[in-house]
């Protein structure tokens, strides 16, 4: 056996070891009933994006694992109204949770306001600040 190291991904092995995650996990979790696909929310505006959300559901509950608002846009509600597509889209998939990650110096509370809750806190990541993790109840 050898181990090899990259710093750039070779496409065909994360395949391959994604293929092998995937077998692994549908093996315990085959039984649950959930729509399992990716999702995308954009705001356009004069043709250009002003901001989106990239997201999947899986096994009952929406992750959020991207979403941002371009510095022109902010302050004008499109965040929340990201979010509140990404419930209504969660619901539709009959999900249970949504899901997400945030550092302390991006938007933790904003996804308070909007009803998240702190499920976890990695500190020092990265170093000086922290990473949250939540999660809403539909």
């Amino acid at each position: 056996m050898e181990i090899t190291q990259k710093d750039q991904i070779t496409e065909e092995y994360y395949d391959t070891v994604s293929e092998i995650l995937y077998q692994h996990n549908l093996k315990h979790t085959q039984e649950i009933d959930s729509i399992n696909k990716p999702l995308e929310i954009i705001i356009h505006h004069n043709e250009k994006v002003a901001g989106g959300l990239y997201g999947r559901s899986i096994w009952g509950t929406l992750e959020i694992q991207k979403l941002a608002v371009s510095e022109a846009y902010k302050n004008k509600g499109l965040g929340k109204q990201l979010v509140h597509a990404a419930i209504e889209e969660a619901r539709v998939r009959n999900c249970t949770y949504i899901s997400l990650n945030t550092f302390s110096f991006q938007a933790p509370e904003f996804y308070e306001k909007l009803g998240f809750e702190k499920i976890g806190t990695e500190h020092d990541f990265p170093k000086g600040f922290e990473k949250y993790y939540y999660r809403k109840t539909l």
